[in-house]
């Protein structure tokens, strides 16, 4: 009797972060290619081996195709993605100054709506940031067609830069002031990173739309 070859499954998520950044003509086969050759490694190591084979392999696939996205369009690739940094950093205030405005309008305050005045400032502050992120980020991604991903990636990495750099600026100058001053600095950075987050989403979100709608256009 032949030797039962053990078969495998490529892992769900390494594959669908390799079709996140490669483009629509090259997914197919790059996933093909590192199918083939897992599976020949299946069948001689074993299925933990060909596991741990495709992972590192696509994130090496990973890092090529974001090297190889900026290689092919540097220069417009890097204009989208200033025009979102300039976007979302002259935007990143106005969810707040819209509801502060609707508050300050609503004055004098009633203390039957006292509770929704606290809600609205806890929670549709930082929704509000969210969705004003998302849209930033689905521009971003809309206009780098083929290279949502690494647009909005690369967004986030520019937008870090100076963010980073002005919170380590205001640690150092008021980490004596108490548990006010914490409590300011962790809902800032708990704020700044749902922003980065809805960025990222809107980049996916936009390059699964495309894929679907480019899978339908060519069975149609």
């Amino acid at each position: 009797m032949r030797p039962t070859i053990p078969s495998l499954r490529p892992p769900p998520l390494a594959a669908w972060l390799v079709e996140l950044f490669a483009s629509a003509d090259k997914a197919e086969s790059i996933l093909g290619d590192l199918h083939e050759e897992s599976s020949d490694i299946c069948s001689k190591s074993g299925v933990v081996a060909a596991r741990r084979w495709y992972w590192r392999q696509s994130v090496k696939t990973i890092f090529h195709l974001f090297g190889a996205a900026f290689c092919s369009a540097p220069w417009s690739l890097s204009t989208i993605v200033l025009m979102g940094f300039f976007t979302h950093w002259f935007t990143a205030t106005v969810p707040e100054r819209v509801i502060i405005a609707i508050l300050r309008a609503q004055r004098p305050y009633s203390n039957l709506h006292y509770e929704f005045y606290v809600r609205l400032i806890n929670y549709g502050i930082p929704t509000a940031y969210v969705v004003t992120s998302m849209l930033v980020g689905c521009v971003v991604a809309v206009l780098a067609k083929g290279r949502e991903v690494v647009a909005t990636l690369t967004l986030i990495v520019v937008r870090s830069v100076p963010f980073l750099w002005l919170l380590v600026f205001a640690y150092e100058q008021n980490a004596d002031r108490g548990p006010i001053f914490v409590g300011a600095f962790h809902f800032f950075v708990f704020r700044y990173t749902l922003e980065m987050i809805g960025i990222l989403l809107a980049g996916v979100l936009v390059r699964i739309l495309r894929s679907v709608s480019s899978r339908h256009a060519t069975i149609s």
